[in-house]
C-alpha cells in the first residue's frame, strides 16, 4: 500500500506512463470523521504497451476517465477523511466491477471456470477488463492473452480492494460506523446527444440498499443548498463498490456521487474549464456539511471548508 500525506494529487505532464502502484492513499493528519472517500476511475497512467496496441487514440481512451475527480475531492483530507485514488485508468481495468466479470470473446486462452461471463456489464462491453470506452468504441484491435487479463487483476484490482477494505474496517472499528463516498464523474450527455441534459449531481445508493436514507438525504440537501441540481439513482444507482461495501444494517453505508463533467471540464480537450475552482470549493463545502451532519458536528467543518 502506498501512503502519501499531501492532499493534492500530482499532475503528470505525460499520461503515457507505467503504473508504479495500484493506488495512492492521501491520509489526514487525524482521521476524525467516520468517512472514507474512494476515487476508482480518475487514474491517468496509461501504460505505453496498452496505448500502442489499442485501436483508439489516447484521447479516445481517456473518454472513460473520471478526469480530475481526485482533485475535486482532495479537500476531504483536510476535513479529516482519507482519500483512496486508483492510479490506473478505467479503460485498462475497472475496479467498480466484480473481480472476474470477463468477456471470453476478448481473450486468447480459457478463462477460469469461476469467471462471470454473463453479466449485463460484460454484455455491454464494460466488464473488469473493458472491451469499449464510455462512448461505445472498441478498445482493442484483436484478442489479448488471458494471462495478461488475470495479471492485471492480481496486480491492480486485488490490492485496490484490499486497501479499500482495510480503510473501511479500520474506520468501522474506530467509529462504530463507516460512510464510503464513492466519487465519480459522468458525461454531460448520453450516447443520444439529443437526449435530455443530465443534472449536476446524481446520488446512487442502489435505491436505498447501500446507505441509510438519512445519509443520502443529508448529501442531497448539502448539494442542493449550493444551487446544484440533484437526482437519485437514475441512471446511476451505483456499481460493484456500492453494492459490495454498502451494508447499512452493519453500520457501513456506501454512497456513489456522480458529478456532471460539463461543470468543471471541457469534455473534448479533457482540460479543466473556468468552472473548476468554483466546483472544487462547492464540493469541499458540501463534504464539510455532510461530514458534519454524518458525524453530529457542524461549525468546525464549515470553518475548515472555507
Amino acid at each position: 500500500m502506498s501512503t502519501a500525506t499531501p492532499f493534492f494529487p500530482p499532475d503528470p505532464e505525460d499520461v503515457v506512463a507505467e503504473i508504479e502502484r495500484p493506488f495512492t492513499l492521501y491520509q489526514p493528519a487525524l482521521h476524525i470523521v467516520p468517512v472514507v472517500v474512494d476515487v476508482p476511475h480518475a487514474g491517468r497512467r496509461y501504460p505505453r504497451g496498452f496505448v500502442e496496441r489499442a485501436r483508439l487514440p489516447l484521447r479516445s481512451l481517456r473518454r472513460s476517465e473520471d478526469a480530475f475527480v481526485d482533485r475535486l475531492f482532495a479537500r476531504s483530507v483536510t476535513l479529516g477523511a482519507p482519500v483512496l485514488v486508483a492510479e490506473f485508468p478505467r479503460a485498462y481495468l475497472d475496479v467498480n466491477r466484480e473481480p472476474y466479470e470477463l468477456d471470453p470473446r476478448m481473450f486468447d486462452g480459457r478463462l477460469p471456470a469461476f469467471a462471470n461471463t454473463r453479466s449485463m456489464r460484460v454484455a455491454g462491453g464494460l466488464g473488469t477488463i473493458p472491451r469499449i470506452v464510455g462512448d461505445g468504441q472498441e478498445i482493442y484491435v484483436g484478442r489479448i492473452p488471458v494471462e495478461e487479463a488475470l495479471a492485471r487483476i492480481e496486480r491492480l484490482y486485488r490490492p485496490y480492494h484490499a486497501g479499500l477494505r482495510d480503510l473501511v474496517q479500520r474506520t468501522h472499528r474506530s467509529f462504530g460506523t463507516c460512510i464510503v463516498v464513492d466519487a465519480h464523474s459522468m458525461p454531460s450527455s448520453g450516447l443520444d446527444r439529443d437526449g435530455p441534459a443530465k443534472p449536476d449531481i446524481i446520488l446512487g445508493d442502489r435505491f436505498g440498499t447501500s446507505a441509510a436514507a438519512h445519509i443520502t438525504d443529508i448529501a442531497e440537501a448539502a448539494f442542493a443548498k449550493l444551487g446544484l441540481s440533484v437526482t437519485r439513482n437514475r441512471p446511476y444507482a451505483g456499481g460493484f463498490i456500492t453494492e459490495h461495501y454498502g451494508a447499512p444494517s452493519s453500520g457501513v453505508h456506501t454512497l456513489q456521487i456522480e458529478i456532471n463533467r460539463a461543470l468543471y471540464m471541457n469534455e473534448t480537450t479533457l482540460m479543466p474549464n473556468a468552472g473548476f475552482a468554483a466546483l472544487e470549493q462547492a464540493i469541499a463545502s458540501a463534504m464539510a456539511d455532510c461530514f458534519a451532519r454524518w458525524s453530529g458536528w457542524l461549525d468546525e467543518f464549515r470553518q475548515a471548508a472555507e
